[in-house]
């Protein structure tokens, strides 16, 4: 049970969380660590969450209809997906003759927008963004039912 004052706080703080892992994520490219922080905010942010309202209004807030409801189904393919995304964009250098996680940049022009930086690491860190968070979830979860 929380009070008010919790539920109004994490109304507030979570989006705010969430932007912030995601400004991480995407300026992280060019920065070592990018999409693990982004991925303990993101996992913190949704801890929050889990921690401040009870499941009726965690199933109601993302539309869940089943009572027996495990996030965790979702969660542990997700990690391995991360996983397999990480390590292939590895592959993948290999495969094109460079070293393994020798990652590519270069930038591109976009109409209204302008000029755009993009590398091949953004591909990496989505891959470990979705590891850490999905994991740090799963342990969450497992040890919230204890």
């Amino acid at each position: 049970m929380s009070t008010v004052v919790a539920r109004s706080v994490t109304k507030a703080v979570v989006p705010l969380i969430v932007v912030v892992a995601l400004s991480f994520f995407f300026q992280g490219h060019n920065l070592p660590g990018g999409g693990f922080i982004a991925g303990v905010m993101t996992a913190a942010a949704i801890a929050l969450v889990y921690i401040i309202f009870d499941f009726e209004d965690f199933s109601y807030l993302f539309g869940i209809e089943n009572k027996t409801y495990r996030a965790i189904r979702e969660y542990i393919p997700l990690t391995g997906a991360g996983l397999a995304l990480a390590v292939g964009s590895g592959v993948l250098s290999v495969g094109l003759g460079a070293s393994f996680l020798d990652h590519s940049f270069g930038t591109i022009h976009i109409p209204l927008i302008g000029e755009a930086h993009w590398t091949t690491a953004l591909i990496f860190d989505l891959g470990v963004y979705m590891t850490v968070t999905s994991s740090i979830l799963v342990v969450i979860e497992v040890v919230g039912e204890e």
